[in-house]
């Protein structure tokens, strides 16, 4: 790099325009000796974006003990907070290799460097910072001793357990250093009796930590502490104590678990607070306490807490919960619900459809069957699946009159619920025993079939093909000639589901020929899995059709028939087919590269060079990353032209595909395109090549 070069990073550096920094940062790795000194100044940059990047450079740097050293003395300055932050999250990214140097830090006279050092180990969690963290739980100062307390925690070292509990309980010991303790505890998941935890359970600050730790205790007593705590003043003792129990009854044996909680559900019968206060918070809490209420409050098993406990369902993250605790429930949650149905919300009433389907008693069963006809279509799908669940053949007929009505309703789009009923058709016929489901429910749908629409058709296509019965295969060669070009397309699909057949069958080479291109489509789908003797002359035909989804489909299958080829004429033949691809349009030559990415091998990567003339950007991406992937070093040679192409995506990925192959000769023609370069993304992509190969 040239002088002048060097001092418009410097000016740049200085420049108003925080995205102009940040580009100066990304080529900072340039001026060798220079470059340290300037990234560290930057980590006082007011732009988070540029500090960011100067801490990615600095982690990026080879010169690993000379980066630890100006760090570490950037923790000392005391005149700019967010320089000294950033320094730590850059020691915290180096790693392992700094730890020797915060070691020494951590002997510091400065209070703050001896702190942050410690907030460094505590991110790199190096379990060679262990015995030095437990020398400086006696620290003078009370934030370092804090400090090392929480790094400790995040070691994960057992060892450190009895230092901990003995800072923990020493009632000396400042508030917060012993709450830091605690909570290092923990992490750990130590376990203390209840005795040694006596002193840290009467102070308010100290109580849900405390508690935290007795959930894990096997003491008997434990479990007196944190019952009583379930009417404590504080509401977030309360919690801790909440959250605690319900950690204790996950160890205890069956029925030590009953006992505790009768005791619960006797203590909130007696007039606690407790039970209120849980579902106030349920509604404003943050996600982790509304996990632990809606558990805790589903314990208690009482029928006017199902629907607070649904609704709170309603969010996608707590559905799972709430859902377990109400199936928990059994008979209550079943009646509640029942009863309860015309005033839920329409969200409400399709997770309800969930809990109903695991109770699996007739009441539930009855509320399915009718919620079949919600006028809210979510409502429907849920009770449809719900169904699904229950495996109860007497659901059939309902299901499949549910298929002719949303086939025929023109205000929606019906394809969600449709499919769900044909899969709930499939799990309830395949779930049944013995075969008069099956027959049963062919005979429902074949005599559908007259009166249906397209989109019902499709779905009892969809149907009738997996089942076993004679009548569906006979309703299955009609659908072959169905007028509707979708109908065709799944009753042919549906041949790819059976067994690999060992010829075409008749309806196959009808579809072969098929009007519609979707369902010529289907038909190489189905010669994928062939193992007839004609395959390959049936998809060298589809190659050959007019429609060029046709083709890429043709020439996906045949990638496919030379996976399982293992060798000789059959797999020459597909190599030469897919050759022949590369020569086509877009789309098509495009299946022929990915095709010859997946089988792989030096001659999948010479036949793609060929592809390296084409003019499409995601046709050469696709050949840059098989020639990437299985290139020898002719084949990455003829790579080097690219990394000036016009096209600024190939440029990234030839450039990207070198380096990651550690072709040297790939430096100088790099070298001479960054000159040039003015697409920030590439220039990136380029500083990145260039410090790969030349390290």
């Amino acid at each position: 790099m040239d002088l002048r070069e060097r001092d418009v990073i410097r000016e740049d550096l200085r420049s108003p325009d925080e995205e102009v920094r940040r580009l100066a940062v990304e080529r900072l790795a340039a001026l060798d000796s220079e470059a340290l000194e300037l990234l560290v100044a930057r980590l006082g940059d007011p732009s988070w974006r540029v500090r960011k990047a100067a801490v990615a450079r600095l982690v990026a740097s080879p010169r690993s003990e000379l980066v630890a050293e100006v760090l570490v003395a950037a923790l000392s300055d005391g005149d700019d907070p967010g320089r000294r932050n950033a320094a730590v999250e850059a020691l915290v990214g180096c790693g392992a290799t700094v730890v020797p140097r915060l070691l020494e830090a951590s002997k510091s006279g400065d209070v703050d460097v001896r702190k942050l050092a410690v907030d460094a180990l505590a991110g790199i969690r190096d379990v060679r910072a262990v015995a030095r963290l437990l020398e400086m739980l006696g620290d003078p100062d009370p934030n370092v001793r804090g400090a090392a307390a929480d790094a400790l925690g995040t070691t994960g070292h057992v060892a450190s357990v009895p230092a901990l509990a003995a800072l923990a309980t020493r009632d000396a010991e400042q508030p917060l250093v012993r709450l830091s303790a605690l909570r290092a505890l923990v992490q750990l998941d130590a376990v203390l009796d209840a005795a040694a935890l006596d002193s840290a359970c009467g102070d308010p600050l100290l109580r849900p930590a405390a508690f935290a730790l007795l959930g894990r205790s096997e003491d008997a007593a434990a479990a007196e502490v944190l019952l009583k705590g379930l009417g404590g003043a504080s509401r977030s003792a309360r919690e801790a104590a909440i959250e605690a129990l319900l950690r204790s009854l996950a160890r205890a044996e069956p029925s030590g678990a009953e006992r505790l909680v009768e005791r619960v559900r006797e203590l909130v019968a007696a007039g606690s607070r407790v039970e209120q206060d849980a579902l106030e918070r349920l509604a404003e809490g943050e996600l982790s306490l509304q996990l632990v209420l809606i558990q805790f409050l589903g314990l208690l098993g009482r029928r006017e807490l199902v629907v607070p406990i649904l609704l709170a369902g309603r969010d996608e993250a707590l559905a799972e919960v709430a859902t377990g605790a109400l199936e928990a429930m059994g008979g209550a949650a079943e009646e509640t619900l029942d009863e309860a149905w015309p005033g839920l919300p329409v969200a409400a009433r399709a997770l309800a459809c969930r809990v109903l389907a695991a109770s699996r008693g007739p009441r539930a069963h009855r509320r399915l069957l009718q919620a079949l006809d919600d006028p809210d279509p979510e409502c429907r799908v849920a009770a449809v699946r719900a169904l699904a669940g229950v495996g109860s053949a007497e659901a059939l007929p309902a299901l499949v009159r549910r298929l002719a009505a949303a086939g025929g309703d023109p205000e929606w789009d019906a394809d969600g619920e449709l499919e769900a009923i044909g899969s709930t058709l499939l799990a309830i016929a395949s779930g049944a025993r013995g075969a008069s489901a099956t027959a049963a429910l062919s005979d429902l749908l074949v005599a559908r079939l007259p009166s249906a629409g397209e989109e019902e058709r499709v779905q009892i296509a969809r149907v009738l093909a997996r089942l076993e019965a004679p009548e569906a295969r006979v309703s299955m060669d009609l659908l072959l000639a169905d007028p509707s070009p979708a109908v065709r397309r799944t009753a042919v699909e549906a041949l790819a589901r059976e067994p690999a057949p060992a010829g075409a069958p008749e309806s196959l080479r009808i579809a072969l020929a098929d009007e519609s291109a979707l369902v010529r489509i289907a038909a190489a789908g189905v010669l994928a899995r062939s193992d007839a003797p004609t395959v390959l002359d049936d998809l060298a035909c589809l190659a050959r059709d007019e429609d060029a989804r046709v083709r890429a489909a043709a020439v996906r299958a045949v990638a496919a028939r030379a996976a399982e080829a293992a060798g000789g004429a059959v797999r020459e033949r597909c190599f030469a087919l897919l050759g022949a691809a590369l020569e086509d349009e877009g789309a098509v030559a495009l299946a022929a590269v990915e095709g010859l990415a997946g089988l792989g091998g030096g001659e999948s990567a010479r036949r793609t060079l060929v592809a390296l003339e084409r003019g499409d950007a995601e046709i050469l991406r696709a050949a840059l990353r098989c020639i990437g992937l299985h290139g020898d070093a002719e084949c990455l040679e003829r790579i080097l032209p690219l990394v000036s192409h016009r096209e600024w995506s190939v440029r990234a990925e030839a450039t990207q595909v070198l380096a990651e192959r550690g072709v040297a000769r790939a430096i100088p023609p790099i070298l001479r395109r960054l000159e040039t370069e003015q697409d920030d993304f590439v220039r990136s992509v380029i500083l990145r090549a260039l410090a790969r190969l030349e390290g």
